[in-house]
């Protein structure tokens, strides 16, 4: 039985009584109520009345410290008929604080539906019976009872309004701070999408840089083991060096696009492709087609990474290659890049040999509403990037 009263807020273990300032408030008005109903108590001298007074003022007592825990539909039920009852007893202001109070709380504290029916039974009910009580009063004082019943409504209105705008209140914050977790989430997508586009970055400049000095110094190599000494291997050499060189500037120039500075684009093809007809010795054809139309700088930027990322796997997968062609047409939806080269492919795209090449290319176009499609043709392989109009 005690541990029941203890879970259900009736006691408490000893030494964990706590009391918020709401409720020394409440008890405040406590005591003022009960001086009241001691005040109008000295006005009778009916002994009855008077234990009647005490009687009530303690159930009053009883029913005000029930307001103050979770139990406030008993506390605003029992304290309004106790002040109704002992405004027939002992009029005064004992009994309009206690019915004050009751509806106050019932438009402070208790469920909509519950708290207006309580109003609608306690408050007409006491208005009732301060009229009773001044129905002997010479010409029968209506304008008290008016008045009883206008500070009675607007006491439960002014609980009621009070209580919307706490909850108004409470909304906003609720929803401030969904808009806060709202916001770290963005941050965060935005932060993730950050770092994919500069892995995208760094992956194309080193796999393009890295493979082509692969293929200088394994040229190099060979031509040594096959003729030591064969001034040839210091032009390889001499190659090599500057495809390193090269490929630190694009790095660096990678690190700055990512700082805020200029991207390459469309107009870096032309040369993209004749370095890469120089390190290879390939044929390799640039052609542009169409009148140029205005493209953002990320779609500028997936023009060259794609191209780019496409040489890059001709030279890493491609044997025997006779003839490379890069072909940019324009026309009034958007640009159109294809990349072919005429060669026997041993992997069909950069993922079967372990890279993320085609995965990274095919990222960019959908970033900026494009396609890309890459696979195989009779002679050889093809990629296609189409990008929309900006």
């Amino acid at each position: 039985m005690l541990e029941r009263l203890r879970t259900r807020g009736f006691l408490r273990a000893p030494g964990s009584v706590q009391i918020t300032g709401a409720q020394w408030r409440g008890l405040g008005g406590l005591a003022i109520m009960l001086a009241a109903i001691v005040q109008s108590a000295t006005t009778v001298h009916d002994a009855a009345r008077i234990n009647l007074i005490g009687a009530l003022a303690v159930i009053m007592s009883a029913a005000w410290l029930i307001l103050l825990s979770r139990w406030a539909v008993f506390g605003v039920w029992l304290l309004g008929l106790a002040s109704c009852a002992l405004m027939l007893v002992a009029p005064g202001s004992g009994a309009v604080i206690g019915a004050i109070t009751s509806l106050v709380i019932s438009g402070l504290r208790l469920p909509a539906r519950r708290g207006t029916v309580a109003a609608a039974v306690i408050g007409p009910l006491f208005v009732a019976c301060d009229a009773w009580q001044a129905r002997d009063t010479p010409g029968f004082n209506f304008v008290g009872t008016a008045l009883t019943a206008t500070g009675l409504a607007f006491a439960y209105v002014a609980a009621v309004s009070v209580r919307r705008v706490r909850e108004e209140r409470e909304r906003a914050e609720a929803l401030l701070q969904e808009l806060q977790r709202t916001r770290a989430a963005d941050i965060e997508r935005a932060a993730l999408t950050e770092r994919a586009r500069i892995a995208r970055e760094i992956h194309d400049v080193l796999a393009h840089t890295l493979s082509s000095l692969a293929v200088q110094l394994e040229g190099t190599r060979m031509l040594l083991e096959q003729r030591p000494g064969d001034p040839a291997a210091l032009g390889a050499v001499e190659r090599a060096h500057r495809l390193a060189s090269e490929g630190l500037a694009e790095a660096r120039r990678a690190i700055g696009a990512l700082r805020g500075d200029s991207l390459p684009g469309a107009n870096g093809l032309p040369r993209l492709v004749e370095e890469f007809g120089e390190a290879t010795g390939t044929p390799s054809h640039f052609d542009v087609s169409g009148e140029p139309i205005a493209l953002g700088a990320e779609a500028q930027l997936a023009l060259y990474r794609t191209a780019q990322e496409a040489l890059t796997n001709v030279r890493k997968h491609a044997r025997n290659v006779s003839s490379v062609d890069v072909c940019l047409r324009y026309s009034e939806d958007g640009a159109e890049l294809l990349v072919e080269d005429a060669a026997p492919h041993v992997a069909t795209n950069g993922a079967a040999s372990g890279g993320y090449g085609l995965v990274g290319m095919r990222e960019r176009a959908e970033l900026v509403g494009g396609t890309l499609e890459a696979g195989p043709m009779p002679s050889g392989f093809r990629v296609r990037l189409w990008l929309p109009k900006t």
